[in-house]
C-alpha cells in the first residue's frame, strides 16, 4: 500500500503577544501597551504576527507624532514634559489627550493592517471583501484623522466656497 501525502503543510501559529508588553516612544508619548490594541481593535492573538503588528504601530505613531509635532513642540515650550503633563479633562482614569493619541495611533495602525494584511491565498470568498477590507481602512484612517484633529483643537471638515 502506498502512502499519501496530503499536501496540507501546517506550521505553528505565532504566539500571542506576551501580558506585559508595551512599546516606548520616548518620554512625550505613552507607551503602547500591544495587548490592549489587539483587544480593542479586534485583531486575534495569532492572526497577526507580533513583527507585523509592531511595524504597523510604530508607522501609526511616526504618522501621528509628524501630524503632531509642531503642537508637541508648543507643549514642550511650555514646560511640559509628557502628554499627561498636559492640561485635559479626565474619563475615567485617563486624560482626554492620552486617549485621543492612542485612538489616533490605535486607527492608523488598523487601517495599515486592514489594508496589508491579506493573505495571498485568499479564497474566492476573502477576495470578493477587499473592497470591503479597503473602505474599513478608509474609516479607520478617518477616524484617526478626526482624532488628530480634536488634539489641535480644529474643526474636523474644512468647507471652501466656491
Amino acid at each position: 500500500m502506498e502512502d499519501h501525502i496530503s499536501g496540507f503543510v501546517s506550521s505553528p501559529a505565532p504566539a500571542a503577544t506576551p501580558p506585559g508588553t508595551d512599546l516606548d516612544f520616548g518620554p512625550f508619548w505613552p507607551s503602547i501597551d500591544v495587548n490592549h490594541f489587539r483587544d480593542t481593535q479586534r485583531i486575534g492573538g495569532t492572526a497577526i504576527p507580533d513583527a507585523r503588528l509592531t511595524a504597523a504601530l510604530i508607522g501609526a505613531v511616526i504618522a501621528v507624532e509628524h501630524d503632531l509635532s509642531a503642537w508637541r513642540a508648543d507643549r514642550e515650550a511650555e514646560g511640559k514634559a509628557k502628554l499627561e503633563d498636559v492640561a485635559q479633562d479626565t474619563y475615567g482614569t485617563e486624560g482626554r489627550l492620552v486617549l485621543l493619541w492612542r485612538r489616533a495611533v490605535y486607527a492608523f495602525a488598523t487601517a495599515d493592517l486592514a489594508e496589508t494584511h491579506r493573505d495571498v491565498t485568499a479564497t474566492n470568498t476573502g477576495q470578493a471583501r477587499a473592497p470591503e477590507l479597503d473602505n474599513r481602512a478608509d474609516d479607520h484612517r478617518r477616524n484617526g484623522i478626526h482624532a488628530v484633529r480634536e488634539i489641535l483643537g480644529v474643526n474636523r471638515t474644512a468647507v471652501e466656497l466656491i
